[in-house]
């Protein structure tokens, strides 16, 4: 009996010893997650070494960052393409062996040079819509048990707050994309929306490629139109297109507003007949407050001929921009523009438009009131409340244990919206 109760007694201490350090490589692995070391890069590249439990946040050129954590010894080396801006990517490491990690990112697949491009994904009648401008090509020296990429959704870094996505992988002995399940989750802390998408076993010495993709119903393909339709009937749609767009160069043409050249001696119709500045305009005359990088994705310009026929377009006040947070947005020019900033922000989010106008007719209403009203999440209502007091478009009051809502009136966006009613 004394020898059992003395194997009993033995055995309650091992026990609480490993119960002792495995809450103490916790807590560890939480005090480390939450202390990031922010590090500023001056240029596009680096190379780094992360200890166990370390959680880095590397700050590159053009409102580039990238954080990474592992509960392992970690080498890093990574490099974005230079020209890259506004990007923002986590990965988060789980893993028995310390590791050597190498990440590289292009604007798109094609320009790391690959031989074989793989075929779009797709699902029923859908297919792709979008593809983000960022694709991360990374390999490592040891299999990875788990990999967690996360990406903040905000316009700041090029995503839309409404749209849904996925995250897409692609290996060199797969035909097309593989879409990864993807999570849109809740930053509690800060109230910040974000993707996340977790990769198992992770193989070694392999080339992997992701990137973000939004999986929208196919659009119909009128390419097909121009070949099997009568002629007349082509006739009609492209003068149906060609009409707006007239009437734009006839508002530019005829117009009475100073303009000067500066270095560039070119008379407007000049301006307007060049190709590359007619899809540019076509394209911002389609989708106004385009940004920069969308542009340079549409239009397959280089960085610089890009900025080049921009300038020439700003000069001679065909387009128009305004800085929106960190993007450059461009629009059609007016002599009364009638696109503001909060304008801009609001039209990437419908449903924070949509919150700020059911604060407008609602004053003083609180947040499980818009919640039942849009069957959402709080925290979702929250994060779009948060966004709205930043742009300093609604006023917070306290009344007991709420927290209630009203427009201010008083923002530059309700006395111009209002000013424009009274018109």
């Amino acid at each position: 009996m004394v020898f059992y109760n003395t194997i009993k007694w033995k055995t309650q201490i091992v026990c609480a010893i490993i119960l002792f350090l495995i809450l103490f490589n916790y807590t560890l692995f939480i005090c480390y997650a939450k202390a990031a070391k922010n590090k500023n890069i001056p240029g596009f590249w680096t190379e780094d070494r992360i200890q166990p439990y370390e959680r880095v946040s590397y700050q590159f050129l053009n409102n580039i960052t990238f954080e990474i954590s592992s509960n392992t010894l970690l080498d890093l080396y990574i490099e974005y393409e230079n020209g890259s801006a506004n990007k923002q990517t986590s990965f988060v490491i789980t893993n028995e062996n310390p590791l050597s990690l190498n990440i590289t990112s292009k604007s798109s697949l094609k320009n790391f040079g690959l031989i074989k491009q793989p075929q779009d994904p797709k699902q029923g009648e859908k297919k792709i819509r979008f593809q983000y401008d960022l694709v991360f090509n990374f390999k490592s020296n040891v299999t990875i048990s788990n990999l967690t990429i996360q990406y903040l959704k905000t316009s700041q870094y090029g995503l839309n707050s409404d749209a849904s996505y996925s995250l897409a992988l692609f290996k060199l002995d797969q035909e097309a994309w593989e879409i990864i399940e993807t999570y849109e989750k809740i930053n509690s802390s800060n109230s910040e929306c974000y993707l996340e998408s977790s990769l198992l076993n992770i193989d070694a010495n392999t080339d992997y490629y992701i990137t973000l993709i939004e999986i929208g119903l196919v659009e119909y393909d009128y390419t097909w139109v121009y070949i099997t339709i009568p002629v007349i009937i082509v006739g009609i749609i492209a003068l149906a297109i060609l009409i707006s767009k007239k009437d734009y160069f006839r508002y530019l043409k005829t117009r009475t507003i100073p303009i000067e050249k500066g270095a560039h001696r070119l008379s407007l119709d000049d301006v307007l007949e060049n190709e590359n500045r007619n899809n540019i305009i076509d394209l911002i005359l389609s989708e106004p407050g385009v940004h920069f990088n969308e542009l340079l994705r549409k239009t397959g310009l280089a960085a610089g001929n890009l900025v080049w026929h921009l300038d020439i377009l700003e000069t001679y006040k065909i387009i128009g921009k305004k800085r929106i947070g960190n993007f450059i947005a461009y629009f059609p020019y007016y002599q009364k523009n009638p696109i503001s900033n909060i304008d801009l922000k609001l039209q990437k989010s419908k449903l924070t438009l949509e919150v700020l106008e059911t604060i407008e007719n609602h004053p003083g209403i609180w947040n499980n009131l818009i919640t039942k009203k849009f069957k959402v999440d709080h925290k979702t209502i929250l994060y779009h409340i948060n966004k709205l007091k930043e742009l300093n478009l609604i006023n917070i009051k306290k009344e007991g244990r709420k927290n209630k809502f009203f427009p201010n009136l008083e923002s530059e966006y309700f006395k111009y919206k209002n000013g424009n009613e009274k018109d």
